[in-house]
Formats: C-alpha cells, structure tokens, sequence
C-alpha cells in the first residue's frame, strides 16, 4: 500500500521494489569500484570484517575485503583486511569508530572515568602509570593494534572489536 511507510511491528522504513532494486544497485557499485592506492581499516576476523564492509557500504563509502593466504607451515589462518582508498581512510576510520560506540555504548562512560583519573570498572582513583586498578585488579594497560600484530606471529588474528 503507497501510504504505509514503516512497519507496523518494528519501524524499519519500507522500500518500494524499485527502490530496493536502486539500493542493491548502489552498494554493489560501491563494492565493484575499484578502488586505486588501497589502505588498510582493519584486519582480523572475516565476520567482523564483514560486518564492518556493510557499515561502509551502507555509508557510501567505496571498500572491499582482501585475504593473504596463511603461512604454509597449517597453523595459521588466512588474514582478512579491509580496504579503502587512502581518500576514504580517514572518513572510513571515523565511521568504523563511530559504529564501535553505537554497539557498545558502555565504552563511552568507561573512557569517561579513564579521563578523570578513575578505574572504568569501580571507579578507585588510578594513577596515570598505573598498569592494573589496585581495588579490583582490572587491568588499565591498553596494548594497540600494531603491537598486537608483531606479538601475536602468526599464530593467528586477534580481534580487534576488544581495543579500546
């Protein structure tokens, strides 16, 4: 009917099958393009990943995923990594950032008392050089992506959804 307009059980906005079709188009297209002097968002998990492509895709920005064969010793995995072209890197970064916090709202009020000088779990006073809350024992020492990489060989990929 042309004058319902969302969904009656959970509000999602209906789409008439032209413009679904127009939508499909358009991410496709995204996804097709090519995409010339390619950065990396992020690598791990192809799950992740995936999900983290549609949130690009959904937003207009161009990107696919790569994969490099595992080392030939059959322990490792194949590693996953997002691409964008390096015009869309920052834009991309924001957007990956940004759905990080809308899945998991909790981190803002953690980062909060972080700032404040407090454990993000109790709330004890920590002190900038501290490693570990000495109230709970919550570890305050945050590893970055890039040392990751170099401890974890290839062993394996980390998943980066748990970086702060």
């Amino acid at each position: 009917m042309p004058h319902i307009e969302k969904c009656a059980d959970c509000g999602a906005v209906l789409l008439s099958h032209e413009e679904h079709r127009r939508a499909q188009e358009e991410k496709k297209r995204l996804a097709a393009q090519a995409i010339e002097n390619s950065a990396v968002v992020r690598e791990g998990d192809l799950k992740w990943l995936g999900e983290l492509y549609n949130v690009l895709i959904d937003s207009g920005i161009p990107c696919t995923i790569t994969s490099d064969a595992g080392c030939n010793k059959g322990h490792c995995r194949d590693k996953f990594r997002l691409i964008v072209s390096k015009e869309d890197l920052e834009r991309a970064r924001e957007r990956v950032a940004e759905y990080f916090r809308e899945i998991h709202p909790e981190l803002r009020a953690s980062h909060e008392l972080a700032k404040q000088g407090k454990c993000p779990a109790c709330g004890s006073p920590v002190g900038a050089d501290d490693t570990e809350c000495s109230d709970c024992g919550l570890p305050l020492l945050i590893v970055e992506e890039e040392d990751q990489e170099e401890e974890k060989g290839c062993g394996g990929s980390l998943d980066d959804r748990h970086l702060l």
